[in-house]
């Protein structure tokens, strides 16, 4: 049909000419543009355009088997969870060994998971937390501190340090609380870093009578919770989440 109708308009033309005698101009004949209603196939594509790139595919960024959760996630497993991270790199690979081996969970691993003793408020001062390591209550060894000896090359068994904050999702103040020495060089200092369940010497039954007083971050209060990440000298990290 289209070359018919073209034909049909160049004649036209063409006598018109020869009887007006002027020059008369043939419009060429072009194809119809498709009407948008017609299907994407029969279209012609504008020149230079063409397929949009696709997105491309998001990747999944695998989970850091270190990191800390800010807040205990649903069905936390403190055991569990350090034995993770400890497989990924918290915990030394020899003492790994021993959490392995049978009873190692609660003898080695659960004996550095912290808890809060039942003592008098009277032995921790005001904006402090009292920690003690390897909860008996729980099936777990006591854990046990031991100074430096220099003629051993021993560099001393406690935790040098103790972080602390408001388990909460979302920014919140933590603080880090430092133990350079055990059991103190000084009555000041131990009184500013340790207390002693029941009492007597911080240094008696092997040290596993060490209270750790911690200070808490500001605004953190009676009954709130508070995720604890302390460090072993000798065997790691370790955390878990307590109440105030």
């Amino acid at each position: 049909m289209a070359d018919e109708r073209g034909a049909s308009r160049r004649e036209f033309f063409e006598q018109l000419a020869l009887v007006t005698g002027a020059t008369v101009l043939v419009p060429a004949v072009t194809a119809c543009e498709p009407k948008p209603t017609e299907p994407a196939s029969r279209r012609t594509a504008p020149t230079g355009s063409g397929t949009a790139p696709r997105p491309a595919a998001r990747r999944r960024v695998a989970a850091d088997p270190l990191a800390v959760p800010a807040a205990p996630p649903t069905g936390w497993d403190a055991m569990a969870f350090n034995l993770k991270r400890g497989e990924a790199g918290a915990i030394p690979a020899a003492y790994l060994l021993q959490i392995k081996a049978p009873g190692g969970d609660h003898k080695h691993l659960g004996k550095h998971l912290p808890y809060v003793p039942k003592v008098s408020a009277k032995l921790i001062p005001g904006g402090y937390l009292a920690v003690m390591y390897g909860d008996p209550s729980k099936g777990n060894a006591r854990h046990p501190s031991d100074a430096p000896d220099p003629a051993r090359k021993y560099i001393g068994h406690w935790f040098n340090w103790i972080k602390i904050r408001k388990a909460v999702d979302g920014a919140a103040q933590e603080l880090n609380n430092e133990y350079p020495n055990w059991p103190g060089t000084s009555d000041a200092d131990r009184k500013s870093h340790y207390a002693v369940f029941g009492g007597g010497d911080i240094k008696a039954d092997s040290g596993k009578n060490t209270i750790y007083l911690v200070k808490l971050p500001a605004g953190v209060k009676a009954g709130d919770t508070v995720r604890v990440w302390g460090h072993c000298l000798h065997h790691g990290e370790y955390v878990d989440f307590l109440t105030v």
